[in-house]
């Protein structure tokens, strides 16, 4: 069962190894990135960061969903952490469970002119922010938040901040 998926430019960094894994408590950590799965410097530095007691996978985004799918799991709390909001929605379209979406720091290296500030972290593009409102429309809680302990931004207020 998914606890929470997480969109994130930095994929597993200190806040999501301390923070946000210690909020969410889960039996797995689930990186679902293409480029992550075959890139054994980026795997090595992710699971320096792991921490104790959760078992970290770094997974394609297909291979990701058949973890998901897989019934073996059903029964396990995984954390997933996507790259970016566009892979989170398709996790979202093959697997059921997607019931609440972080969207953390995503969009740290635009420019001004390319995306919209919904907190000072965390900046979407338009494309970013039709992806979020598939999330929301499925029926997923989207909400945007770097940290547990900060300002947690419902999808309303992404919404407001896109004029929409």
């Amino acid at each position: 069962m998914i606890s929470l998926l997480r969109a994130d430019d930095r994929l597993v960094h200190g806040l999501v190894a301390v923070s946000w894994t210690n909020q969410v408590q889960p039996s797995i950590l689930l990186v679902a990135n293409d480029k992550a799965a075959h890139d054994s410097m980026m795997q090595m530095t992710m699971k320096m960061a792991k921490p104790a007691g959760v078992t970290m996978a770094i997974k394609s985004i297909e291979d990701a969903k058949k973890i998901l799918n897989n019934p073996k799991y059903s029964d396990r709390k995984i954390f997933v952490v996507t790259e970016n909001i566009k892979d989170a929605y398709l996790i979202s379209q093959s697997v059921s469970d997607v019931d609440k979406v972080n969207i953390g720091t995503v969009g740290i290296k635009y420019k001004k002119e390319e995306a919209v500030s919904v907190l000072p972290q965390i900046k979407m593009t338009s494309e970013e922010f039709e992806y979020a409102n598939k999330l929301e429309e499925k029926g997923a809680e989207v909400f945007a938040q770097v940290s547990p302990t900060q300002e947690k931004l419902n999808f309303k207020g992404i919404l407001k901040a896109f004029n929409k």
